[in-house]
């Protein structure tokens, strides 16, 4: 027994001893052949197979001196199966291909600098992809740092290349002009996403890796732009004029408007198919050529000054269209056709009466599958009825309108009957207007048979029409399966909090309080009020940055209260007074469990 330990103490400290067919395998990422995995997949067997013995011995000899030998020995063959399994793992047969898809799939931001660092077959197959070099981000917002684990991380990079050359490229990490460059040469003639944004003083250094981009333009395809409009930037980026064959899609978004600007940078791109302008001053116009368009968003810009005609004629050929809206349209203007519109989604101001109706009097939607309106829409009713109505056939999937004024329950079904392939309907709850009809399953026809989802918003003012409501939805349960309509999402969306209370009052019997049900409502109250303590932003006791000093405090103390709160058992009673549980901002109260796909929820509405 001693000599044998004596034995394994010489041994121990030498590499482990593995076969020699498999060496290569060993130190690299090489798939194995057929031949080499049953190799491997024995000696796995086999050094599994000696552990059992092993740790019987070291049992048996604990106390011995030689048992830290033993432990040795039993790491060492426990670091060779390791060793040996990685061989066998299915990563090293994936085919080239499907690996190369893999990170284009994951890839979408940054280019793989980590990932090329992996081990060889890695980097050789992502420095030969080009098209995961494709995505160049400058923020002029972060500032380059230097930290001092870099120098060291550059030289394991340059210990680890096979080719000293190559390694001598990946210097990227001296300078970011190198760090550009050494991306858009990996990144061959592939197509290049750009996002340019942050704020640059004047003089700023960093202008020369915007220049460098600047001389690959003709590659550009996606370029978000956030940018000051009074910064060498912007006469940096004039160079890309007229030099944009690939454009296909545009997001901007411009701050500090000191004047009037004319935006001509993209006025020729052959190929530019969606545009996105966010968050642009009204004193800035964005020349693009709005014919080829299919795509078209202005986020928190209001037309001005010529009009709905003047403005959309020429965007023919959109297919999805979102804007800001807020002046009126002259009631002789001749109406457009958009063909192809699928989608459109209009936000009208709260600042002008009624700019709703006229611009729906001068649409002709024929492919229309989805309107969402916003804003102040209460004359929109009757133009985009009338509108639906020219527009024939109707395919419409979804309509959401936020605010409008309905006189009748005659117009909501006039409105309802030209659009039978409706699966999403949004719609405010107005004071005159019944919506029992929609859910029940009469001999009548069903007036959307293929509704899907119905989201009602309730107001204080419409509290009164949701007294029809009431019946159906606290008597759900009891809907016969034989209904003929599709219905699996009813949502209420209440706009205030005594709207919330009142329809749940109106849902749910209120008898007497009794003895019974105070205590419960004690306790329940007593549950809330520790809840709101234990969540700092609620309580608004402390400031955002004090918030997380006692974090772990708070999480121990909910997590002891939920707890309770699972644990305890209701005691048999009557209706419980719950009015005063809707004092937590956005609280949501799920009504009722599924049934047969039915689902009614209520909650605050978050716009």
């Amino acid at each position: 027994m001693l000599s044998r330990l004596r034995n394994d103490r010489r041994t121990t400290n030498n590499p482990p001893s593995v076969p020699g067919p498999l060496d290569h395998l060993l130190t690299s990422n090489n798939p194995p052949s057929y031949v080499e995995e049953t190799l491997a997949r024995n000696t796995i067997q086999a050094l599994r197979d000696s552990l059992p013995a092993l740790q019987l011995e070291i049992d048996n000899h604990a106390s011995h001196p030689g048992s830290l030998t033993l432990e040795d020995r039993k790491a060492t063959i426990i670091k060779d199966i390791a060793a040996h399994e990685a061989i066998i793992s299915p990563w090293r047969k994936l085919p080239s291909d499907i690996l190369r898809a893999i990170f284009q799939k994951t890839i979408t931001l940054t280019p793989p600098w980590a990932l090329s660092q992996v081990c060889r077959p890695w980097r050789t197959l992502i420095h030969s992809t080009p098209t995961l070099w494709s995505c160049i981000t400058i923020d002029f917002n972060t500032k380059p740092t230097r930290h001092p684990s870099e120098e060291n991380r550059l030289k394991q990079i340059l210990q680890r290349s096979a080719n000293k050359q190559s390694a001598n490229t990946d210097l990227w990490i001296r300078s970011q002009e190198d760090r550009l460059k050494l991306v858009l040469q990996r990144s061959a003639n592939a197509d290049l996403h750009i996002s340019i944004r942050g704020i640059m003083n004047q003089g700023d250094k960093r202008l020369s890796l915007l220049l460098i981009l600047v001389a690959h333009s003709e590659r550009w395809r996606y370029l978000h732009l956030e940018l000051t409009l009074d910064t060498e930037a912007v006469t940096a980026l004039q160079a890309v004029k007229g030099h944009l064959p690939r454009l296909s899609q545009l997001h901007l978004k411009f701050w500090k408007i000191k004047e009037p600007t004319i935006i001509e940078l993209f006025s020729i791109a052959p190929r530019l198919e969606t545009v996105i302008i966010d968050n642009v001053f009204r004193d800035v116009r964005v020349a693009i050529p709005v014919h080829q368009l299919s795509t078209y968003t202005c986020k928190s810009t209001p037309y001005v000054g010529s009009g709905l005609n003047n403005s959309l004629t020429a965007f023919s050929n959109l297919v999805h269209f979102e804007c800001y809206w807020e002046h009126s349209v002259d009631p002789l203007a001749p109406r457009i056709t958009f063909p192809r519109l699928k989608v459109l989604i209009i936000v009208f101001s709260f600042n002008v009466i009624n700019p709703a109706g006229g611009f729906f009097d001068q649409l002709i939607l024929p492919s229309i599958s989805e309107i969402i309106v916003w804003g102040q829409a209460d004359g929109v009713a009757l133009p985009m009825l009338e509108m639906i109505s020219r527009s024939q056939p109707c395919n419409l999937r979804t309509l959401s309108i936020t605010s409008i004024t309905l006189e009748s329950t005659g117009d909501l079904a006039s409105f309802l009957r030209l659009t039978p392939q409706l699966k999403f309907l949004r719609i405010p709850l107005s004071p005159n207007v019944d919506l029992s009809h929609l859910f029940t399953a009469s001999d009548s026809p069903v007036l959307l048979p293929k509704l899907q989802s119905l989201h009602i918003v309730v107001s204080d003012f419409s509290l009164p029409s949701f007294s029809s409501l009431a019946p159906f939805i606290a008597t759900h349960v009891e809907m016969p399966s034989s209904a003929r309509f599709r219905l699996k999402t009813l949502q209420l969306n209440f706009l205030t909090e005594f709207a919330c209370r009142t329809a749940y009052s109106a849902i749910q019997p209120l008898p007497a309080v009794g003895e019974l049900d105070s205590d419960i409502l004690a306790l329940i109250n007593s549950w809330k009020k520790r809840l709101v303590e234990d969540i700092p932003h609620l309580s608004r006791q402390l400031t955002p940055q004090k918030m997380f000093t006692n974090l772990t405090q708070h999480w121990h103390r909910l997590d002891q209260l939920f707890k309770t709160i699972e644990g305890y058992n209701i005691p048999t009673s009557g209706y419980l007074h719950v009015r005063d549980l809707f004092s937590i901002p956005n609280l949501t109260a799920n009504l009722g469990a599924d049934f047969e796909g039915l689902k009614i929820t209520f909650r605050y509405a978050l716009y």
